[in-house]
């Protein structure tokens, strides 16, 4: 089975993700002081190892990371990744003060998790809306270390959801990574459910 989608399928998820983003950004306006833009340029089902290929993270380096599984109609687990560097940064930014990093490594986890479980509901909520499908999700929790401490779970024949996410703020280009990695099962549900929602929106 080709587990591509079309490219129509690829424009149509991105534009649902796209409404997901700006939700979420939305709802980080409202929490700080300065407006932030979320833009989702890219989105792709790869296997696993192409994925962690793609998040371009070498074995060493340091990612902090926000992390949900998914359970009902399709199974999986949703991560939002930052370098450690970025994720910091994004949370000084949201703080909106000058803080110490040391007092900055102790925040960045609580910080994280609620831009992370923010983020992720908005984004793979409003796919679930759009598809119609029952999902539920469980409680955000933080991750740090290498891409193989991450994806502890992650099995090298499955597939990956990719998606870069960019973080448009004031003199600031943060960029993060969500991926939502399924089994070919799930996988083959959850194309079939954007296949459908595409045929709909053509034929009617």
């Amino acid at each position: 089975m080709e587990y591509k989608l079309s490219e129509l399928e690829i424009d149509a998820l991105t534009e649902i993700f796209n409404i997901g983003v700006g939700r979420a950004a939305d709802s980080l306006n409202k929490m700080v002081s300065k407006t932030v833009e979320l833009t989702i340029p890219i989105v792709e089902i790869l296997p696993n190892n192409e994925a962690k290929i793609k998040l371009d993270f070498s074995e060493n380096f340091t990612i902090s990371a926000v992390t949900q599984k998914f359970v009902g109609d399709f199974n999986g687990q949703a991560f939002l990744m930052f370098g450690q560097e970025s994720g910091l940064n994004l949370v000084r930014i949201l703080l909106g003060r000058d803080i110490p990093i040391e007092v900055l490594s102790d925040l960045e986890e609580d910080s994280l998790v609620e831009i992370g479980n923010l983020i992720l509901n908005a984004c793979f909520g409003t796919v679930i809306n759009f598809l119609k499908s029952t999902i539920e999700i469980e409680m955000p929790e933080f991750v740090q270390g290498s891409i193989d401490d991450i994806f502890t779970d992650a099995n090298e024949n499955d597939w990956s959801l990719y998606i870069k996410v960019k973080f448009s703020l004031p003199n600031e280009n943060i960029e993060g990574h969500i991926s939502f990695l399924m089994d070919i099962k799930s996988l083959v549900i959850f194309q079939e459910s954007v296949r459908q929602l595409v045929h709909n929106l053509t034929n009617t």
